[in-house]
């Protein structure tokens, strides 16, 4: 049976996974080091990388990405194997099988390990080039062989060593494993005395283990002396070793957000994020099988209850309140995985939460299998991604939008890291540089460009430095993506002129540029609406061709020439149709054509797509800065539409979209001394009279406030 379960489990993981290049967040640059044997980003993860050149060694077919891919299905599979067995040692039965074991045995264990398979988070990390499987396989393995007796604890900490090169945070199960040896310890024996009698010698022994598995962090200066192109931190000493280790460069934190969040900000909105989907993960049956199977853990082995809650504790709520992260769409995908130890722990709760229930079942315990079997078809059609070539074909349509020899931009994570395994596994386009505008103020990595690609590059955080770079490479193309912010690296200094995906910097403008439709040439498999699509990043790599059509649009409306403006800034919303300053930028072109039918109308598709979005940056916990930003933006589109609808002389109307305005910026001069225009056609002085006060109170230096207010007051006899 556990062989078998494995090769199901991993027939399913093969068949769903990623074809290429996974769209997920480190996927791209995990194909690409591991294929070029380099240095991934800190803590560098030298085990994963060692592990993934042997597995496109040892796979005869499939590109590079795909075959990484196929190690998670293995290690995901082997993972759900090793908790059959756990299960298996926690369970007893009483209805027997053909060869003497009790049918439970079997049954109820392989029917816990498959909604451990089939749930969302861990069916996803099983078919990307990502470390978290292997991780989990570790984890599992270190506690079964707990289980087994005091012989293994060399093994389990030369395992605790070595899984520290694929991920540091299995250090979150050390303070539920060290519990666990204690605990046994007080009743085991070695060599014939107490387990505890021999705790301090006995840990010279375990601390040797443990470095020996530790010791693969090696790889990283060994293989960091060769000068490989992806050397992240060039870890060649023992400082960059320690600070690459400890993820000095990345904060030490999870992700560079949370550095401007304290734990009190975000522990409740994230906790109430983590119980709902704990709630939802083995569908409405979880909970209550969980809380059995602590009654069933209790009066079995109540120290391995104890083990599994200190595990279960420290790597849920106690990482999710270090962790920091708001609880936005981003930083939700990047948590997601790392619930992954925790939801181990809840799947051995839920499998001996079976066993409790199956005693009552008797011969009903074959209806268990409708769980996993539900959980099977609601996730199968969102975690298929046999077909998913978003993250492949985006890199692609990024290279056939440039010339040769160009020099490409790209800031956010699976935009650079997908041209990286194009250029580096799949040897595509080899003329273009492609450059990590985050990276690109790092020694090493300006190192690797000059020896590799014969590119000079200095930090592009700032257009003095752009400057520089432009004045370096001024024989060549330079392009960005839209996920770049032109305007902080530019400083409105350059000319961009856009070609869909990418956009060409000019020192100078120039009238040779025609509109190019790269429909024609672009390879487009899977379809460009972000709706469509369950998962975070690729509703954000889809999203992409949108915010790039509405960026040529932008260009186009600058030009004066609207009728391009127009299309692009339709097609934009053809695909992505709540983006507001999209329908704000249509309803002033109308405004312009006199189009007023239309202008209301746009206006008004911008003001609900504001609204949402405010709504959104509330619930996200967004940095005061964007909640402003999205403010002053709303505000001005009612205010545009009070000005319509006073063009129109709907004055009613439009005197409620100025009162919108202000009460979502109460500092909005504009909008009051509008109200007081409106009022004035009304012959109401003392409204009049009441907003140009309040114009001049937040902009004193306001002349025409100040000019009419006089007017105002003397014809209301004051």
């Amino acid at each position: 049976m556990f062989y078998f379960l494995i090769l199901i489990i991993f027939g399913i993981f093969t068949y769903s996974a990623f074809p290429s290049v996974a769209i997920y967040r480190d996927a791209g640059e995990m194909a690409s080091v591991c294929y070029t044997f380099g240095i991934a980003h800190p803590p560098g993860y030298p085990l994963y990388v060692l592990l993934g050149k042997i597995f496109t060694l040892l796979i005869p077919f499939g590109n590079i990405a795909y075959r990484i891919n196929l190690m998670s299905a293995f290690f995901g599979a082997l993972s759900c194997g090793i908790v059959y067995l756990i299960l298996q040692k926690m369970g007893d039965g009483r209805r027997e099988t053909g060869d003497g074991k009790p049918f439970t045995f079997y049954l109820l264990p392989f029917t816990a390990v498959l909604c451990l398979a089939f749930s969302k988070t861990f069916w996803s990390v099983s078919l990307v080039a990502e470390m978290y499987t292997v991780n989990t396989f570790f984890i599992v393995l270190i506690i079964y062989l707990l289980l087994l007796s005091t012989s293994h604890f060399l093994l389990p900490a030369f395992l605790f060593g070595l899984a520290m090169g694929n991920r540091v945070d299995i250090v979150l199960i050390a303070p539920g494993i060290a519990y666990y040896i204690w605990a046994n310890g007080r009743r085991k024996m070695v060599n014939g005395k107490p387990f505890l009698s021999n705790l301090l010698p006995f840990t010279f022994y375990l601390l040797p283990a443990f470095l020996l598995g530790f010791s693969v962090y090696l790889f990283l200066p060994i293989r960091s002396k060769t000068q490989p192109y992806l050397n992240w931190n060039k870890p060649d000493n023992i400082q960059t070793l320690v600070d690459t280790i400890t993820r000095k460069t990345h904060g030490k934190t999870l992700d560079l957000i949370s550095t401007r969040y304290s734990i009190g900000d975000v522990l409740s909105s994230e906790m109430k994020v983590y119980l709902k989907r704990t709630y939802k993960l083995f569908t409405v049956a979880g909970i209550p099988f969980m809380l059995l199977g602590f009654l069933y853990l209790h009066g079995k082995t109540r120290h391995f209850l104890v083990s599994t809650f200190l595990i279960y504790f420290i790597s849920g709520p106690v990482f999710i309140a270090i962790a920091k992260m708001p609880p936005n769409p981003h930083a939700l995908a990047i948590m997601e995985p790392h619930y992954l130890i925790s939801d181990l722990i809840l799947v051995l709760w839920f499998g001996c939460g079976i066993y409790y229930i199956s005693e009552k079942l008797k011969k009903l315990n074959i209806l268990l299998l409708i769980i996993p079997a539900g959980l099977f078809v609601l996730n199968f059609q969102t975690q298929n991604m046999r077909f998913n070539f978003i993250a492949y074909d985006f890199a692609r349509n990024v290279f056939r939008s440039i010339p040769k020899n160009s020099i490409i931009i790209s800031r956010e994570d699976i935009q650079v890291f997908s041209q990286w395994y194009l250029q580096f596994a799949e040897k595509k386009r080899s003329d273009i540089t492609v450059i990590a505008k985050g990276l690109s103020g790092s020694g090493w990595y300006q190192e690797g460009l000059k020896k590799y690609k014969n590119t000079d590059v200095v930090s592009l955080n700032n257009p003095e430095t752009f400057s520089r770079f432009y004045a370096i490479n001024k024989n060549r193309n330079i392009y960005f993506t839209g996920d770049v912010e032109d305007y902080e690296m530019l400083g409105g200094k350059y000319f961009v002129k856009p070609y869909w995906l990418v956009f060409n910097v000019k020192e100078q403008k120039t009238t040779d540029y025609k509109p190019v439709d790269f429909e024609n040439i672009y390879i487009i498999r899977n379809q460009l609406k972000p709706e469509l699509y369950p998962d975070f990043f690729s509703q954000k790599i889809v999203s992409q061709y949108a915010d790039s059509l509405f960026r040529c649009g932008m260009f186009f409306m600058k030009e004066g020439n609207t009728d391009n403006a127009i299309v692009n800034f339709e097609k934009s919303i053809s695909m992505k149709t709540d983006t507001p300053a999209a329908y704000f930028n249509l309803g002033w072109i109308y405004f312009q054509k006199n189009n007023l039918e239309k202008t209301e109308y746009y206006y008004k598709q911008s003001i609900k797509f504001y609204e949402k979005m405010h709504n959104e940056a509330i619930e996200y916990k967004s940095f005061p800065e964007v909640v402003s930003s999205i403010i002053s933006d709303w505000a001005v589109v009612h205010n545009n539409l009070g000005t319509i609808y006073e063009k129109q002389n709907k004055l009613n109307e439009s005197l409620s979209e100025y009162e919108k305005a202000v009460k979502i910026k109460p500092d909005y001069a504009d909008a009051y001394y509008n109200m007081a225009v409106a009022y004035w056609r009304q012959k109401n002085w003392q409204k009049v009279i009441e907003n140009l006060e309040k114009v001049l109170r937040i902009n004193p230096n306001h002349i025409d406030a100040q000019k009419y207010l006089f007017f105002a007051r003397k014809n209301a006899g004051l």
